[in-house]
């Protein structure tokens, strides 16, 4: 992911290698964008037969466990998201996760704790890496706690961006490898918090959560693969697909990374999971049914949307159909905005949820508009926009 040569520290994002030059430590990449449970292994050589009743779209809605959220991100920040889209609740030990390896259609799956997953709730899996002192192949899990800062050019000084124009943070370590953590929690940088069980803790044992971006990861009924495939019941990638045994990732259509150094999130209005997705079969992942974002984003995981839900509130559909721009971001005082349609009102949040500030221009409403945060803390904030029609639109910033 990195290499360390002197003070130079080189990274690949979307398969675009950068140079940082950042001295005296090494650090990550981010956009802002229980022990002791039955283990067990098994490799099995799927036969293309076995998929043929199962690729005919018979899965229904609603009516089966679906994978909701992938992290695939530094080191062992690693973790998949299970919703229930049912109306009672599921006993999880009936079920197994795992992976196809580097394209291949050899399953390593581990069942999942016998604990039961409420209607409409998610179950939050992560891989077992939380001794906080452990570097290299042993980092653990960010929690919260650790350092960070933003890239900044070390010769110019100035703030490094994404092509997107997004701000590009530092998670930092010393030069052994190892994390250095700081007395201030952050829930952005927190993946171990959010799990509700940790798997796999030794590679050797059992390496199904040890998924890169281009092992296929499946949600399996039960502990094996059925003799007609029928019981894979998600996958995020393609099963078999041999282009993975020399590429580091799926990508998108302009070639960009999908599954690499990614956070996939299922849209809302899809209310199952895919079935079998088998490169033999002509079958292609379906990137388009997730929401993409940045590495080591950790936002949202836990909480799932799913028209599945009665209670799901439709207007969530409305959100980020208007575009705008916000800068500078970060920002020490002053916010200026600019959206393709007249601005009604602004609000702005905390992390926990607690609205900071609120502004509302009735008559006087423009598509431009500045806000002053110099009053808020230090740190990460969530600014929504909202529009005629109950549009509303949201983006985060950073206050230094």
């Amino acid at each position: 992911m990195y290499r360390k040569l002197t003070h130079v520290l080189f990274f690949e994002y979307e398969n675009k290698q950068q140079e940082l030059t950042y001295l005296n430590c090494i650090t990550d990449i981010f956009q802002l964008f229980q022990p002791n449970q039955k283990i067990f292994s098994m490799k099995k050589i799927i036969p293309l037969i076995i998929f043929v009743f199962t690729t005919l779209g018979i899965f229904a809605q609603c009516d089966e466990l679906f994978i909701s959220e992938y992290v695939e991100g530094y080191g062992n920040n690693r973790a998949i998201e299970i919703y229930n889209p049912t109306n009672a609740a599921v006993d999880l030990s009936a079920y197994s996760i795992g992976r196809f390896s580097n394209g291949g259609t050899g399953y390593v799956g581990i069942e999942l704790p016998s604990e039961m997953i409420q209607p409409y709730n998610t179950y939050v899996v992560a891989l077992d890496k939380r001794d906080s002192t452990a570097s290299g192949l042993e980092t653990p899990l960010w929690n919260g706690y650790q350092l960070w800062d933003y890239c900044t050019d070390a010769l110019t000084g100035d703030t490094l961006l994404f092509a997107d124009g997004d701000t590009i943070f530092c998670v930092q370590y010393t030069a052994d490898g190892l994390h250095l953590y700081g007395t201030e929690y952050n829930e952005w940088l927190d993946l171990e918090g959010k799990a509700d069980a940790f798997l796999c803790p030794v590679y050797n044992v059992n390496n199904a959560m040890y998924f890169n971006g281009n092992d296929a990861v499946a949600l399996v009924k039960g502990l094996t693969i059925s003799a007609d495939g029928s019981n894979v019941l998600d996958v995020i990638g393609v099963i078999g697909d041999p282009a993975m045994a020399n590429n580091d990732s799926w990508v998108d259509a302009d070639g960009g990374w999908i599954t690499r150094d990614k956070t996939l999130g299922k849209k809302s209005g899809i209310q199952s999971g895919t079935g079998p997705v088998v490169h033999a079969l002509q079958d292609t992942f379906a990137y388009v049914n997730y929401n993409i974002w940045g590495k080591n984003n950790f936002i949202g995981i836990g909480d799932h949307d799913c028209t599945c839900d009665p209670d799901f509130m439709t207007s969530t559909e409305e959100l980020n159909q208007i575009a705008f721009n916000l800068f500078p971001n970060p920002t020490s005082n002053e916010l200026w905005v600019e959206a393709e349609q007249n601005i009604e009102r602004v609000e702005v949040y905390n992390l926990l949820g607690e609205r900071m500030l609120v502004q509302n221009f009735g008559t006087d409403a423009s598509n431009k508009t500045n806000i002053l945060v110099g009053k808020l803390e230090t740190g990460m904030y969530v600014i929504s926009l909202f529009f005629d029609g109950d549009h509303q639109s949201t983006q985060k910033f950073i206050k230094r």
